[in-house]
């Protein structure tokens, strides 16, 4: 996996694709979607890792079919040939689970990257 530290970010933040794909166990009660409503790197994405996995299953996050991950990268104004750098800011690092599917589905490996530290280095 590809790590990029925040000063690389800093230096590189107008060329990207921010994602943040902050997710949380059930039993700590937080909510990855309202902590980035709260806090987020300026110009970042949520990426909701239960929504966007297959809804067809009861298993937890679950590869959606490759149509709906490209309509759901597509919504997200994400293409292929986008530089993508993912965080997060849970204790799971959910952010790798993101990683992976852009790398499932054909992302090219050299443009996906994860901010190493996530959002506390992000800030």
């Amino acid at each position: 996996m590809s790590l990029v530290s925040s000063d690389w970010l800093e230096n590189n933040i107008n060329n990207v694709k921010l994602i943040d794909c902050s997710w949380h166990m059930p039993n700590v009660k937080r909510n990855g979607y309202e902590e980035y409503i709260k806090e987020h790197i300026p110009g970042s994405i949520f990426f909701d890792l239960d929504k966007y996995s297959d809804t067809n299953t009861d298993l937890p996050h679950m590869l959606p079919s490759l149509i709906n991950w490209e309509k759901i990268i597509s919504n997200l104004g994400i293409t292929n040939n986008d530089r993508i750098i993912i965080y997060d800011n849970s204790d799971v690092l959910s952010s790798c689970r993101c990683w992976y599917n852009f790398i499932y589905f054909g992302h090219n490996p050299n443009l996906v990257s994860v901010l190493n530290g996530g959002l506390k280095n992000g800030r």
